[in-house]
C-alpha cells in the first residue's frame, strides 16, 4: 500500500519546512518516523510522540510484547504522557456505490466500533481525542479521458463544472505574484470556519520547495483575474496528493471548486499520475463527523474508499492524560 506518512516527500516537509521535532524508531520490524509533539499547559510541560500509518503484524502476542516495550521505554523520558499510533491496517475498500445502501452504512459503523473495542481489550489503546491522521481516504482514478470523468460525475457536479465553464472561469498554476492572494484568500475562510493553516513563512518554504524540486504547485480557478478557489497539491511516485484547499464562498453557486478539481485531473494525467489522493475523508457510518462536509464534496466523482483502523492512544501516563484530555475539551469550546 501507499504510504505518504511515511514518505521521504513528507519527512522533508516536516523536517525541512515545519521544522518539527523527530526521530527514527524501529517498531514491528521496521523502520518508521516519528514526529514529537509538544505543548506547555501550565504549570505542566507535555510531550506525545506521533507515528503515522504504523502496520500492525498479524501476531497478536507479537503486538502486545512491542506495545509494552514501548510503553516501558517512554514512562523512563519525563513529561511523555501518551504515544499516539495511526494504523494504516485498512477495514475495507470499496467504490462509491455501495455507499446507497442504508444497511451498509450501518454495517460500517458497527465493524469500526468493534475495532475500536477490540484495541482497547486487546492492546490497551484508547481510540484517539485528537484525529490528526483521517480514519478513510479516497482515490481517483485519473487514467480516464475527461470525456469519462464527465460522464461518470454525480448530476451536481457535472452542472457546476459546465457552469464554471460557461462562466469563463479559467484554470491554471499560480504564478509568484498569486501566492500572497491565496494565502489571504485562505486565511479568511479559516478564520471564518475556525479551523487552522499553517504559517505564512512555512507557506512560502513549502511553495518553494515544491516548485523548486518539481515535488508538486499551487493550482487556482480564477474569474476577472480573482481567486476563487485554490488547491496545493504535491506529488509523489505515480500520485498527486490534494495537501490544501480553499474555495471562496462568494462564488459557491458557480462551481469554481469542482472545475479546479476536474482540471488537477487533467493536469495529473498529462504529467504521467494515475491517481489523485484526496487523503482525509469521513469514516463511513458516522453523519456528525467533522469530516462530513469535506467528504461531501469529494463525493462527486467515482472514487475508491479506504477505511483504514485509524488513530489511537498508548496511554503513558494516565492521570496526566485525562487531564490533558480535559484541557483539550475546555480549548475546543472556547
Amino acid at each position: 500500500m501507499y504510504n505518504l506518512y511515511q514518505s521521504n516527500l513528507r519527512k522533508d516537509i516536516q523536517t525541512k519546512i515545519y521544522n518539527k521535532p523527530h526521530f527514527t524508531i524501529n517498531l514491528f520490524g521496521k523502520d518508521y518516523f516519528w514526529l514529537v509533539k509538544e505543548k506547555n499547559i501550565w504549570p505542566f510541560k507535555t510531550k506525545w510522540l506521533q507515528i503515522m500509518w504504523v502496520e500492525f503484524p498479524t501476531d497478536k502476542d507479537y503486538i502486545k510484547s512491542e506495545l509494552k516495550k514501548l510503553a516501558q521505554k517512554y514512562k523512563k523520558e519525563k513529561w511523555v504522557i501518551f504515544v499516539q499510533l495511526c494504523l494504516l491496517n485498512e477495514i475495507i475498500r470499496f467504490e462509491n456505490v455501495w455507499i446507497r445502501s442504508d444497511s451498509f452504512l450501518n454495517d460500517m459503523k458497527e465493524i469500526r466500533l468493534q475495532v475500536r473495542q477490540q484495541m482497547k481489550e486487546l492492546y490497551w489503546l484508547e481510540t484517539a481525542f485528537r484525529e490528526n491522521m483521517p480514519q478513510a481516504n479516497i482515490v481517483y482514478d485519473i487514467t480516464k479521458s475527461d470525456e469519462e470523468l464527465m460522464s461518470e460525475m454525480n448530476s451536481g457536479c457535472k452542472e457546476r463544472v459546465k457552469k464554471a465553464i460557461k462562466k469563463g472561469i479559467e484554470f491554471g498554476v499560480a504564478s509568484p505574484d498569486q501566492y500572497d492572494l491565496f494565502y489571504q484568500k485562505w486565511i479568511e475562510l479559516s478564520w471564518m470556519k475556525g479551523f487552522n493553516i499553517i504559517p505564512k513563512e512555512q507557506y512560502h518554504k513549502l511553495i518553494r520547495y515544491m516548485t523548486q524540486n518539481n515535488r508538486g504547485n499551487l493550482f487556482t480557478s480564477t474569474i476577472n483575474w480573482d481567486i476563487i478557489a485554490g488547491s496545493i497539491c504535491v506529488y509523489d511516485q505515480h500520485r498527486i496528493i490534494y495537501l490544501y484547499g480553499f474555495s471562496n464562498r462568494k462564488y459557491s453557486n458557480i462551481g469554481g471548486h469542482h472545475y479546479l478539481k476536474f482540471k488537477i485531473f487533467g493536469h495529473a494525467r498529462k504529467l504521467w499520475m494515475t491517481y489523485v489522493d484526496m487523503l482525509g475523508w469521513a469514516p463511513t457510518g458516522f453523519p456528525t463527523h467533522p469530516l462530513n462536509g469535506v467528504s461531501r464534496f469529494k463525493e462527486s466523482l467515482w472514487w475508491t474508499k479506504i477505511e483504514q483502523y485509524g488513530s489511537y492512544d498508548l496511554i503513558i501516563r494516565p492521570r496526566l492524560y485525562k487531564l490533558f484530555k480535559f484541557y483539550f475539551k475546555l480549548k475546543n469550546r472556547e
